[in-house]
């Protein structure tokens, strides 16, 4: 393999290659950033370089308006069954910053409906919508997804993209969506699922620690089990993980070479390399087979959900 080429392979470890210089560059840049032995803070002194935002980072990696791999042509892609037109309505769930709601809103003149868990992201969300004009046709607000409750057949269509992965009672919140869509309705979900004929190494635990709740992962099998149940036709389930692995590496190659990290105070320069390290984590837990990523597409039945 060419130095600097993104190696696309699906398992396996980490090889020579754009991975292995990222992580590289992550543990040189870790004892870059890491405090000199025994120095001790200034007392009584604010820090003179206040921390760098998060959103603004996940910007530099996914593009304006995305804090997740996957931009504006990735969600216009990922749309394409649904056959938008401006008659129709579509709910996003995973909305993040809101950029994939507004590009569907401005190529369809769709009206899509963002929703967020994280209240930081949604209101930033929503601050960009209403920046560009399209507080209306494409808002961005927070939401529990343990609680959601949604207003039965209301949308044409369901996008979310890893909302479920770390929620204990899945099936509720399936049913939900499910309840929310039109009849023959359609469902896309994107989300990391447990591959059960991989055995599960410390790739996987070490992915699993680093989340924000813990991961519940079902298998494919079973969130396509389950929508069967509320009466869905299972269209498509695809495995993604490759896909994923091409984004994460294609966002960092692009920040790598259009940011200055060179010139970056040593508390940002870390906040990069923590970021680095998550990704690292992500694409080792998914090399080592254990974990992946499905694209699962459903029509929604003609009766009513049973709640």
């Amino acid at each position: 393999m060419a130095a600097g080429q993104v190696d696309e392979g699906r398992t396996g470890p980490a090889r020579l290659g754009f991975l292995a210089k990222l992580t590289a560059w992550w543990r040189r840049g870790k004892q870059q950033a890491a405090p000199a032995k025994g120095a001790q803070p200034l007392r009584g002194l604010a820090p003179a370089t206040p921390p760098l935002d998060r959103l603004t980072l996940a910007q530099w990696l996914w593009g304006a308006g995305f804090n997740t791999p996957g931009g504006e042509e990735h969600v216009l892609n990922l749309v394409k069954p649904f056959a938008l037109n401006p008659a129709m309505s579509m709910l996003y769930i995973g909305a993040g910053l809101g950029g994939g709601a507004r590009a569907v809103a401005a190529k369809f003149a769709t009206y899509v409906t963002g929703l967020e868990s994280d209240d930081a992201l949604a209101r930033r969300g929503m601050e960009m919508s209403t920046a560009q004009g399209m507080q209306k046709r494409a808002p961005v607000s927070v939401y529990n997804p343990d609680t959601i409750e949604l207003r039965a057949g209301s949308f044409d269509c369901v996008l979310g993209r890893r909302t479920t992965y770390t929620l204990a009672d899945k099936e509720r919140f399936l049913r939900v969506l499910v309840a929310a869509l039109k009849p023959r309705g359609h469902l896309l979900l994107t989300d990391y699922v447990l591959e059960p004929k991989a055995q599960a190494g410390p790739e996987l635990e070490a992915w699993r620690r680093q989340q924000k709740r813990p991961a519940q992962l079902w298998t494919a099998a079973q969130y396509a089990d389950c929508l069967k149940r509320f009466g869905c036709e299972i269209r498509v389930t695809e495995d993604t993980s490759s896909k994923l692995r091409r984004m994460i590496l294609a966002g960092w190659a692009q920040m790598i070479s259009t940011v200055d990290l060179r010139s970056m105070p040593k508390q940002h320069l870390l906040a990069v390399v923590d970021e680095a390290e998550h990704w690292v984590r992500t694409i080792g837990a998914l090399d080592g087979g254990a974990l992946r990523t499905y694209r699962i597409y459903a029509l929604a039945g003609t009766g009513e959900v049973k709640r």
